[in-house]
């Protein structure tokens, strides 16, 4: 075997878990886990989001270092879920490099999804979460548009520009203007809701949870580069939701809770946006379904505990644990990363209304409703991530030692 061959492919693989999605700490353990199959000594591995580091002493006594820089990443959940399978078949089987090229090869090659159908599942996305907030049915509909025009620019600008913070400012501002302009021709009547329910497109939840799974894992540097990201394109979104306010602020007048959606109809259009969602990160098969399931049960759970102990907090952390927790069942049932899952069916919980009114209480000096929303978006993400940890420790101490 041309063991300096095999630990580029090694590598290769790593690059290709990190570009389409993959946790830090999934990475590095691939490529030791590989590595050991493969018997390579002395390996010590260093992953970052942008970088790997790697150095590995073969069974012939020699000790080999390679780099791999990594340009750019997107969400692609086939891709890691073959990732994955191709993984653990290596491990298992021990391929020859010329058999484990072949099949990293077919997977980098593989072509991508209809532009039609990227577009179909931002539209059901953006629709979705539109319901989900409030919107009565002309609303959903120029939020569906609203959601077509996020995607048109977000195909156009991102090849050109890697900054979340610009990319989001530029289509946020966009798409707020012509929300804007909509609802004051007067074909819709809630702004808000529709605002709210579309930049659910633009938030990076997926940079932000694979942050805290790094923390946790003490993963220090990769968790707080993710998280940064994450947080930049946070506030490019809310610096360009805010400008057309600020243009034209006598059109946005807006009262907070300006509808009260029925708990089935928020079940039911939950469920559907997060099968858009699973449709835009390319999800496969029946993952879609276990998907829009799982951001049912979240939903229901959290309905279910707010109704029974009315705190937005601790209703979080119970739907969250409960979303962590059907995520590891479901990546051991398909044999499929946890990640794919859990980032998807924990969207529901996503504050989107929190992050709007406390920008919109900036932008109209509102210091009462800016405050107030701001804590209840602090404690709500706060529920988030603390639902996740009891779900890691459970995972970490009690089901990987069963």
């Amino acid at each position: 075997m041309n063991y300096e061959k095999q630990f580029g492919l090694i590598l290769d693989l790593g690059k290709e878990l990190i570009r389409c999605g993959g946790e830090t700490h999934r990475v590095e353990d691939t490529l030791y886990r590989l590595a050991a199959a493969y018997r390579f000594d002395s390996c010590n591995i260093w992953v970052v989001p942008s970088e790997i580091q790697a150095t590995f002493t073969d069974p012939q006594g020699v000790t080999r270092t390679q780099i791999r820089h990594v340009r750019g990443s997107s969400v692609n959940f086939d891709a890691l879920d073959r990732l994955n399978t191709l993984s653990r078949w290596a491990c298992a089987q021990c391929p020859e490099s010329e058999a484990f090229a072949a099949r990293l090869e077919e997977i980098r090659s593989a072509a991508p999804p209809k532009p039609w159908l990227t577009y179909l599942g931002g539209v059901l996305g953006g629709w979705g979460f539109a319901l989900f907030f409030g919107c009565d049915l002309l609303d959903s509909l120029v939020a569906a548009l609203a959601s077509l025009l996020i995607f048109f620019l977000v195909r156009r600008l991102s090849p050109r520009e890697g900054n979340p913070l610009i990319l989001n400012f530029a289509v946020s501002l966009v798409t707020e203007t012509f929300i804007l302009v909509v609802c004051r021709l007067g074909l819709a009547d809630h702004m808000e809701t529709i605002t709210i329910g579309v930049v659910m497109l633009l938030v990076s939840g997926l940079g932000a949870f694979n942050g805290l799974r790094d923390l946790v894992h003490l993963d220090t540097l990769s968790g707080l580069i993710n998280l940064a990201a994450s947080f930049t394109g946070a506030i490019g979104i809310a610096l360009g939701m805010a400008l057309p306010m600020l243009i034209f602020r006598d059109w946005g007048a807006v009262a907070v809770s300006a509808q009260s959606p029925d708990p089935w109809v928020q079940l039911l259009s939950g469920a559907a946006a997060c099968v858009g969602f699973a449709i835009w990160f390319r999800v496969r098969g029946l993952n879609i379904a276990w998907c829009a399931l799982g951001a049912f049960l979240t939903w229901g759970a959290y309905l279910l505990a707010y109704q029974a102990y009315p705190s937005a907090f601790g209703a979080t952390l119970l739907a969250s644990f409960l979303c962590g927790l059907y995520g590891q069942i479901m990546a051991r049932v398909n044999k499929s990363p946890a990640t794919i899952f859990t980032t998807i069916c924990i969207l529901p919980l996503i504050p989107g209304s929190s992050l709007y009114y406390a920008m919109y209480g900036v932008v109209t000096r509102n210091v009462e409703l800016s405050y107030s929303k701001g804590v209840e978006l602090g404690l709500t993400c706060f529920g988030i991530v603390l639902g996740f940890m009891v779900v890691e420790v459970v995972n970490r101490f009690l089901w990987r030692r069963r």
